[in-house]
């Protein structure tokens, strides 16, 4: 790829003072600029200078101007002015500064309460594009910005899509960033909220772990990981409320993340207790010390007023207060002092009072014991769970069985396993269907993830057209890619990505490098007067040849033959001389070499007569 010339020193329209180069992306460079008109300092993207010719790029970097002037969010780059100078096509935008969230993790994992704030703020501003029904689909470090002023913006929506169904090719979601891309991508599948959900849930990921769940192999590889891999396990200082987040943040499926960014904010923003807390509990010393003293508050109430009473008097003064009060009304009052027993009546019986009193005592028994019997009825009853019967739930998607389940108060916990039936689709369960169970029992439903992972076939050395077709019978999709490969005919595959004999989802892609038809490349010029040499160079293809000019200096121009330097292509390899040839005047002639592959040096000797040269070595494959 042809490096961009730094603009910066330059004014776009007279306008935008581009002050210094701040960074670039895969089709334009930022720059810190200073608008002029307005006088205060911004941001301008503008595009590189090749993409400027290609009317498809152009399109899709005003398309991104678009999308940034489409959401009003805090969170997300606002867009100022959009234009075409001569320099390119441009737009212009708030500058941010600070440093990025790619920046930061350079110097580790960051504590569990900064990575929850990072990640709430992420997912606040990304709710703001979910809203206008846009999705991101780029979600990284890179793209996110850490303001000095303690705000989180998100940047570059070069890749943004419409969430209403857009499919992303592989190859476009595996050129952006592997890293942090959704299975859904890897396979090609339609993105939406979900998608930036799965990044965010990455980001938050390697926030706590200082390192992203998946970060080794090529790029398919890496898609493929995303697909069938699960995280390795967060450290365990992670609270476990950010570990859920985090957990269905990245699940496999888009249907068991949260449904957009908006949702998985609020579950961030509900784990702000345990990052904050943790590790800070009261200590149990101090809790018991508060209840114990709770305890001692007991009123004595045969006082005038209430007061706590100390804890050597807690058994004591209840019974003296008791003392105090009489037992029964009547004619008669009797006291029990100091809490004796009460006098027995006379022998000869003239209490007769006592029988009603020993009536009321049974009575009153009676309507003890039957509130007793009622109250362990109403616990006996109550205790006992109701019962349902368990509904038919295969053939059915995942919102559909959440659904019957929901009306016949089951909660359905699901597992996958692969299956010729479309992925998402329930293939078991248990209990079978017609169950009685109690309420809100657990029931196992098995849902499809699709077709079992196929064998990849090795192509590698057959023609284009065959590997297609082995490919393709294997249930399998592939990319073509033309490289330059010495020494191998034209259209004949060289390497595949992913190598036989790997697995891969059925109908994802394998990337084939198929041999080009060779060409004349030029591999170093060097030219002089008289006597000179190259540097060595190496040669790749079977042939090669030395275009050179030549012309004469000085009194030989007035003579009819004139002497003039020769050239000796010499084999640093093997020792030798690979050849050699005399130099004639004249323009764009050419020596052709057919000594093969190796590294070589040209060597220039003076003739009689004094001459100026240039030579330029190229070689074929």
């Amino acid at each position: 790829m042809p490096r961009a010339p730094d603009l910066a020193g330059s004014a776009l329209d007279g306008r935008y003072e581009l002050l210094e180069l701040l960074g670039e992306g895969s089709f334009g460079r930022v720059y810190r600029a200073r608008d002029r008109r307005l006088g205060r300092v911004v941001a301008v993207k503008v595009i590189k200078p090749w993409w400027a010719e290609d009317d498809a790029w152009v399109e899709r970097f005003e398309r991104e101007a678009r999308v940034l002037a489409r959401v009003s969010d805090p969170g997300i780059i606002r867009i100022y002015d959009i234009g075409e100078a001569e320099e390119g096509p441009y737009y212009v935008t708030e500058l941010v500064e600070g440093e990025s969230l790619a920046d930061r993790l350079r110097r580790g994992a960051l504590p569990a309460e900064d990575a929850r704030l990072i990640a709430e703020q992420l997912c606040s501003a990304l709710a703001g594009a979910h809203r206008e029904g846009i999705v991101h689909c780029d979600v990284k470090p890179a793209n996110v910005l850490l303001g000095d002023d303690g705000r989180v913006r998100v940047a570059d929506f070069g890749v943004a899509r419409v969430a209403e169904g857009t499919v992303q090719s592989l190859a476009t979601t595996v050129a952006g960033t592997p890293r942090y891309m959704s299975p859904e991508q890897a396979r090609g599948h339609p993105t939406s909220a979900a998608t930036d959900v799965y990044s965010a849930g990455v980001l938050l990921y390697e926030m706590l772990a200082g390192r992203p769940p998946f970060e080794d192999g090529s790029l398919v590889e890496l898609g493929l990981r995303h697909l069938q891999d699960p995280p390795p396990p967060l450290p365990e200082h992670v609270p476990a409320q950010l570990r859920a987040v985090v957990e269905r943040a990245l699940a496999k499926a888009p249907r068991d993340r949260y449904a957009d960014a908006g949702e998985m904010e609020e579950a961030l923003r509900a784990a702000a207790g345990a990052t904050a807390s943790n590790g800070h509990r009261p200590s149990s010393g101090a809790g018991a010390a508060a209840a114990d003293a709770s305890a001692t508050r007991v009123l004595d109430r045969g006082e005038t007023g209430t007061r706590p009473i100390e804890p050597g008097a807690a058994a004591t003064r209840p019974i003296q207060a008791a003392a105090t009060r009489p037992l029964h009304r009547g004619a008669e009052r009797t006291r029990v002092l100091g809490g004796a027993p009460p006098a027995e009546p006379p022998a000869n019986g003239t209490r007769r009072r006592g029988g009603p009193r020993r009536r009321r005592a049974w009575v009153a028994l009676a309507v003890l014991l039957a509130a007793v019997a009622a109250l362990v009825l109403a616990v006996v009853l109550t205790s006992s769970p109701a019962r349902t019967i368990v509904p038919a739930l295969r053939k059915l998607p995942r919102g559909g069985v959440e659904a019957r389940a929901r009306r016949l108060h089951v909660r359905p916990v699901f597992s996958e396993r692969h299956s010729e039936t479309p992925a998402g689709i329930a293939i078991a369960q248990s209990p079978a269907p017609g169950t009685r169970v109690d309420r809100d029992s657990a029931v196992s439903v098995v849902l499809s993830s699709g077709p079992p992972p196929v064998p990849v076939p090795g192509v590698v050395g057959k023609s284009a057209s065959t590997a297609g077709s082995t490919i393709a019978d294997a249930g399998l999709r592939y990319s073509l890619t033309h490289v330059a490969a010495p020494g191998t005919a034209p259209g004949v595959v060289v390497r595949q990505s992913p190598n036989a004999p790997a697995r891969a989802p059925r109908g994802s892609t394998v990337a084939l490098s198929v041999a080009e038809t060779p060409e004349w490349r030029t591999l170093t010029s060097f030219s002089g007067v008289d006597d000179g040499r190259s540097v060595p160079f190496r040669i790749l293809g079977t042939r090669w040849r030395v275009v050179y000019d030549m012309s004469y200096r000085g009194t030989c121009l007035l003579l009819l033959v004139c002497g003039g330097p020769s050239a000796e292509a010499h084999d640093e390899s093997g020792g030798g001389s690979a050849g050699s040839f005399g130099l004639d005047e004249g323009e764009e002639k050419s020596h052709v070499f057919t000594s093969g592959p190796g590294l070589y040096r040209l060597i220039v000797s003076g003739g009689r007569d004094s001459a100026r040269w240039s030579m330029s070595v190229q070689d074929y494959y």
